[in-house]
C-alpha cells in the first residue's frame, strides 16, 4: 500500500445561536429563527504524503467572505504548521443557516451574528486540530455516479419573466462524484462527495436553522458507510432541487438528502480497497462444480498531495458607485425599520425585506467592484492522488463546470464555487439574454465564463505537469 500517504477527520458543530439573525430571504417575514433543525458542521479533512500537507475545510454556510475564508485558512493552517495557501475552504452554500456577514439587513441580532463569525477560525481549527490527532496512514479510491435529483431553474414563467425556479427541460450536471479514504487497517475515514444542485430547498417560510439537503446527505452517507462526510459544491448557479424548493417542510430535504446520499453510498461500496483484481482459482466438486475465485491485490501507486492557487481575472461591467449604493441601502433599511415598528402586515414587511435585500446586494457589488474593469478572483486547488478539487470564489453555471471537468488532464476532477470568498454569479453567455436573477445580479460580462474556463484548464494544465 502506499505508505507516505496518511488522513484525519475532525468536525465540530458551527449552530450559531437563535439570538443571531435567519437565513436572509428577500421575502422572509421574520429575523430570528424559532429554533434547530439539524445542527450545522465545520468538517475538516487533513491529507499529506509525507512532503505536502493540506486541508479540506467544509462549512454548512451559505457564504463566507474572502476575509472570513483568509482567517479561516490561517487559523487552520496555524495549527497545522501548514501555509494557508494550503487550505481549502469551501461552503455548502445551505440557505437555512445564518445569513452571510455582508448581509446584515436587520439591526436586532447583528452584534451575534458579528460575533458568530469572528469566533468562525477558532471552531474551524478545533476541527483542524482533532484531524491532525486523527492522521492515520491511508488508501484512497475514486468513482462517480449519477443522480437526476436536480433540476435546472432557469424558467420561463407564464408571462415570459425569467425566473429563478423550476426549468425540467433545462441542463443539469447529474455526476456524484466520491472519494473514499480508509484506514490502513480498513476501517473508513472519509468520504468526499460532490454534487450540483442549490441548496434552497428550505425556502422564506422556513424558520429553523438547517444544512439543508447537503447535511442529511452527509448524514445517510455516514449512517451506511461508517465515513466521515465531507461535501463539495458543484458549479450550481443554475440549478435548484426542483418543484419541492423553497419550502418550510423538512421531510423534503430529508428525502434529497437521502436520494443522493444512497447513490453516493452505492458508488463508495463499490470501490474496493485495497484495489483487487478477480481471477478464477478451482473448481469446486460440491455436487454442482463450483467456480472458486481468488483476489489478487493490485499495486498502488503513490498518492500525491499538492495545493495551487491562482488568479483569475474575470472581465467586469460597470457598477453603481459607492456613494449611490450606499444612499439607495440606507433609505430601504430605514424604511424596512419604520414599518416593522409600525407593526405593518407581514405583505408590507416581505416586500420592503426584498428591496433591503437587493440593495444590499448592490451595495455590495459597489463596494468590490466599482471602477473596476476587471476582478481578480481566486483559484484553488487542491490534488489528492488521481483527484483535483478546484473551487472559485463564485457562483459558475453548470455548463462551466461540465466544460472544465472534461478538459482536465486529470482522471478525476471536481469544479465548483463557493471556494475562498464569494463575488456574484458567473452565467453563460447565452443566458444574458434571458435576463432574471442570475444576470441581474451578476458583475460579470457575458465573457466571464469563458475566461474562467480557460483560466481554470490552464492552471489545471500546469499543476499536472508539475514533478
Amino acid at each position: 500500500m502506499p505508505e507516505n500517504f496518511r488522513a484525519g477527520v475532525g468536525r465540530v458543530v458551527i449552530t450559531p445561536p437563535l439570538t443571531a439573525p435567519h437565513a436572509g430571504w428577500g421575502a422572509q417575514t421574520h429575523i430570528l429563527p424559532d429554533g434547530v433543525e439539524a445542527d450545522l458542521w465545520a468538517t475538516v479533512l487533513v491529507v499529506d504524503d509525507g512532503r505536502e500537507t493540506a486541508a479540506y475545510v467544509d462549512l454548512d454556510l451559505v457564504i463566507v467572505s474572502r476575509e472570513e475564508s483568509d482567517a479561516i485558512r490561517a487559523a487552520v493552517g496555524g495549527v497545522l504548521g501548514i501555509p494557508a495557501t494550503a487550505v481549502r475552504c469551501s461552503v455548502t452554500h445551505s440557505h437555512a443557516g445564518p445569513p452571510p456577514s455582508a448581509w446584515d439587513w436587520a439591526e436586532r441580532g447583528k452584534d451575534e451574528l458579528a460575533a458568530y463569525y469572528r469566533y468562525l477560525p477558532t471552531l474551524a481549527a478545533s476541527a483542524a486540530a482533532a484531524a491532525k490527532r486523527d492522521l492515520r496512514t491511508a488508501r484512497l479510491a475514486v468513482g462517480t455516479g449519477q443522480s437526476n435529483v436536480a433540476v435546472n431553474r432557469r424558467e420561463t414563467a407564464p408571462n415570459g419573466r425569467t425566473i429563478t425556479g423550476v426549468n425540467p427541460d433545462g441542463p443539469i450536471d447529474p455526476q456524484v462524484l466520491v472519494v473514499r479514504i480508509d484506514a490502513q487497517s480498513g476501517d473508513p475515514i472519509a468520504a468526499i462527495v460532490g454534487y450540483t444542485m442549490h441548496p434552497t430547498t428550505l425556502g422564506p417560510s422556513n424558520r429553523l436553522l438547517s444544512p439543508d439537503w447537503p447535511g442529511h446527505l452527509k448524514r445517510m452517507v455516514e449512517q451506511l458507510t461508517g465515513a466521515t462526510c465531507l461535501f463539495a459544491q458543484g458549479a450550481t448557479g443554475d440549478i435548484g432541487p426542483g418543484p419541492d424548493g423553497y419550502t418550510d417542510d423538512t421531510r423534503v430535504i430529508h428525502r434529497l438528502g437521502a436520494e443522493i446520499g444512497c447513490e453516493a453510498a452505492r458508488v463508495w461500496f463499490g470501490l474496493r480497497l485495497p484495489p483487487v483484481i478477480h481471477r478464477h482459482d478451482r473448481t469446486w466438486e460440491s455436487g454442482a462444480p463450483l467456480g472458486k475465485w481468488a483476489a489478487d491485490a493490485i499495486p498502488e501507486k503513490p498518492i500525491a498531495v499538492r495545493t495551487a492557487t491562482q488568479t483569475v481575472e474575470l472581465p467586469l461591467l460597470p457598477q453603481p458607485s459607492l456613494p449611490e449604493a450606499e444612499a439607495a441601502a440606507t433609505e430601504a433599511t430605514n424604511r424596512l425599520t419604520a414599518l416593522r415598528a409600525s407593526g405593518a402586515s407581514a405583505a408590507e414587511i416581505e416586500a420592503a425585506t426584498f428591496v433591503v435585500k437587493r440593495t444590499n446586494m448592490t451595495l455590495s457589488r459597489a463596494r468590490w467592484f466599482a471602477g473596476k474593469a476587471s476582478f481578480p478572483s481566486e483559484l484553488h486547488l487542491l490534488q489528492i492522488g488521481p483527484v483535483v478539487f478546484a473551487g472559485a470564489e463564485c457562483e459558475p453555471f453548470s455548463a462551466i463546470g461540465k466544460a472544465i471537468k472534461a478538459r482536465s488532464p486529470f482522471p478525476h476532477t471536481w469544479f465548483g464555487g463557493y471556494t475562498g470568498g464569494w463575488f456574484g454569479y458567473v452565467p453563460t453567455p447565452e443566458e444574458y439574454s434571458r435576463r432574471g436573477y442570475e444576470v441581474d445580479t451578476s458583475p460579470y460580462t457575458p465573457e466571464a465564463a469563458k475566461a474562467l474556463e480557460e483560466q481554470t484548464v490552464a492552471a489545471l494544465a500546469t499543476l499536472a505537469n508539475e514533478v
